[in-house]
């Protein structure tokens, strides 16, 4: 096992203090070190780690080869002393933890978080001993069948023969193992491995996971809150899932859904709407009843949408971008990664396209697992945006084993310019990881603060209105803003620092105002509200405006990272990639945008695809939506099932052509 770049660095838009800071309990410590190098090396310590310079880079990671720097001593209650010391380096750091650290926590820590992994040579990555591995059910160990989908360890264990089982007892173990078997497939569930790690479950599979414990507990009189239970689910899957939560209601149970889907709220025996819109300008109940009556009020998206009132954008035939001889195309061929059948599939360009098919079909290998690693190669490191994070480095051993190597060749590459993947990855592990600082207008902001005639009698730069930075921020909680208090075998504590009341910040630095803001409030503020206070910014209102016109005017631009949800964190990275100037034959690679978003936004979401697809781009998405689908110029579908069952082209083409194929299992949902 070793250290990677890739491994330490994790999200190459973060700066270097934030990615020490996320090193809690394994590198963090090494943080006034780093806070220090931007001195001595004369760079902005607030520069993503993408444009550092390669020294820079070597130097963090591998120390400053024994040259002593000057380094400030210091504590809450010591003001601090210079001395000479050489500075080790992230990965000689973590090597040497590895080594002398008696914290079996700080080891496993650092193995699963920062170290590239191996399968064992004794066990082959089953993970079970050689006396285990010689207990067999159907030619199978444990091992072996942890690996296998859900949907086949089904069928083996049905398969089995009163011969195979000899006692009651075993009849009995094996109908209750068989009966929560399928209880998983009811959820949507029947592609995973019974060996999936947690870390590696979306929210909406972990939601479903924990809903299956209970759907044969026979209790009553709970309240089940469910958070957007439908969350990357086909619409066949939905069906399922619905009739599994009318089931709890009928057992004497009550159902809370927090859902946007059409489905759900159809099926509702209550509505309870909250808006009218998003942030400052929500908060209120609209409305509370039954459908039929919630289409009548004016007020409500929710109600005008489903009385169809409210529609989202749609595409005639003779609208639709179709193709002909003069389309380019991306050509993959011979995919077999994962569950991928061996399959060849051509992607045109210059369209919006929907990559579908039911959960584990094989959308993720053939895009994110193929398409990217393929296209990679063919372009600079930074025209492919494609972070690896802790959790995927997971999936790769989540069945024990490694996930195949992506395999096949790519043909047609030369007809786009870049290539832009709008992940659901965090844009940032820590709460100094902002949106702002993310979408780069930050330093816009702080530049903003600089400029004003009592910032430059005071002789302030944008450094000082950094809470990375020791010129301006708190010296108590060094501009966290909050103190972790620890408690024994219980979660730290967080309270507001009570030096700087929660504003990270010095009390001279939040005397500087603009428009009657300090840097503290501009920080407090929803987008919305900050579009009247950027008017006359441009470069600061262009983004602003964008992520408003995608639906995240709620969120706040000093929002700490890690509280974004997954969909948030894209719709934050499509806003970034729109801002910027664009060349005209770029492809955007987008993974279920719509997640956690209202029909309202929805449809602001879908004019802005369409934008780009008119500028001349290609989009890629996979999707469930019928409605996104519906829009689409091009569909490829994928199936007929999940995992083993999963992994062959259905069919392709126009939506009208998707909807017209028999086997199809997305077709019957599309308008």
């Amino acid at each position: 096992m070793h250290f990677t770049e890739d491994n330490i660095v994790q999200d190459y838009n973060r700066n270097l203090v934030e990615i020490t800071k996320a090193g809690s309990a394994c590198f963090a410590d090494q943080t006034r070190w780093v806070e220090q190098l931007g001195d001595f090396y004369d760079f902005d310590i607030d520069t993503p780690y993408k444009d550092l310079p390669e020294k820079i880079r070597n130097i963090y990671l591998h120390g400053s080869g024994g040259k002593k720097l000057p380094f400030r001593m210091e504590s809450k209650n010591f003001s601090g002393v210079m001395k000479q010391r050489v500075y080790e380096g992230i990965i000689p750091h973590l090597e040497r933890a590895m080594r002398t650290s008696v914290s079996t926590y700080r080891r496993n820590k650092i193995t699963k978080n920062y170290m590239t992994k191996q399968k064992c040579d004794e066990c082959q990555g089953f993970r079970i001993n050689d006396q285990a591995r010689n207990i067999k059910i159907a030619g199978k160990h444990i091992g072996e069948l942890a690996i296998i989908v859900i949907d086949d360890v089904i069928e083996i264990l049905e398969s089995l023969s009163d011969k195979q089982i000899k006692t009651e007892q075993g009849k009995a173990l094996i109908d209750k193992i068989l009966k929560r078997l399928q209880n998983m497939v009811n959820v949507g569930l029947s592609y995973m491995h019974l060996n999936r790690t947690l870390p590696t479950l979306s929210g909406g599979e972990q939601q479903r996971l924990a809903l299956m414990t209970h759907l044969d507990a026979g209790i009553d009189s709970l309240i089940y809150i469910l958070d957007e239970p439908s969350m990357s689910l086909h619409e066949k899957e939905k069906e399922s899932l619905i009739q599994l939560l009318i089931k709890l209601k009928e057992q004497g149970n009550t159902v809370i859904v927090v859902e946007h889907d059409k489905r759900f709220i159809e099926i509702a025996d209550k509505i309870i709407d909250i808006g009218p819109d998003a942030g400052i300008k929500g908060g209120e109940i609209v409305f509370h009843g039954k459908l039929e009556d919630i289409t009548k009020v004016e007020d409500s998206h929710t109600g005008q949408f489903m009385a169809g009132k409210i529609l989202l954008p749609e595409k005639s035939i003779k609208d639709r971008r179709i193709t002909n001889n003069d389309t380019k195309y991306l050509s993959i061929t011979n995919v077999s990664t994962n569950n991928l059948k061996n399959i060849s599939v051509k992607i045109p360009l210059g369209m919006m396209v929907g990559i579908c098919g039911v959960s584990g079909s094989g959308k993720s290998s053939l895009i994110q697992d193929t398409l990217v690693p393929l296209l990679k190669p063919h372009f600079t490191r930074e025209a492919v945006k494609k972070g690896k994070t802790t959790q995927e480095s997971e999936e790769e051993f989540v069945n024990g084993e490694d996930l195949l190597e992506f395999t096949g060749s790519i043909h047609g590459w030369e007809n786009i310019d870049e290539v832009i993947v709008v992940n659901q990855r965090p844009i940032g592990r820590t709460r100094r990881s902002m949106p702002i600082s993310y979408i780069g207008i930050w330093d816009k902001i702080r530049n903003v603060f600089a400029k004003l005639p009592e910032a430059i009698k005071k002789k302030f730069v944008a450094g000082h209105f950094s809470f990375n930075s020791d010129r301006g921020r708190c010296p108590i909680c060094k501009g966290d803003g909050i103190k972790d208090i620890q408690v024994s075998f219980l979660s730290a504590i967080t309270i507001p620092c009570k030096e700087c009341k929660g504003q990270r910040y010095k009390t001279e630095i939040l005397e500087i105002k603009y428009k009657g803001k300090t840097i503290a409030d501009v920080l407090d503020q929803t987008v919305s509200e900050a579009l009247d206070l950027f008017k006359s910014q441009p470069g600061i209102l262009k983004i602003l405006k964008i992520l408003e016109e995608i639906g995240m005017g709620y969120i706040t631009l000093g929002q700490p990272a890690p509280t974004l949800s997954g969909g948030e964190a894209q719709r934050i990275k499509l806003a970034k990639e729109l801002g910027r100037a664009r060349k005209s034959k770029s492809l955007y690679i987008l993974d279920e945008p719509t997640i956690g978003l209202s029909f309202y936004d929805v449809r602001k979401l879908m004019e802005l695809l369409e934008q780009l697809v008119q500028e001349g781009n290609s989009v890629i998405i996979i999707e469930h939506d019928p409605d996104i689908l519906s829009f689409t110029d091009y569909i490829i579908e994928l199936g007929p099932e999940g995992g083993p069952k999963g992994g062959k082209i259905i069919t392709k083409g126009t939506p009208e052509k998707i909807k017209s194929n028999k086997n199809s299992k997305t077709g019957p949902y599309l308008k």
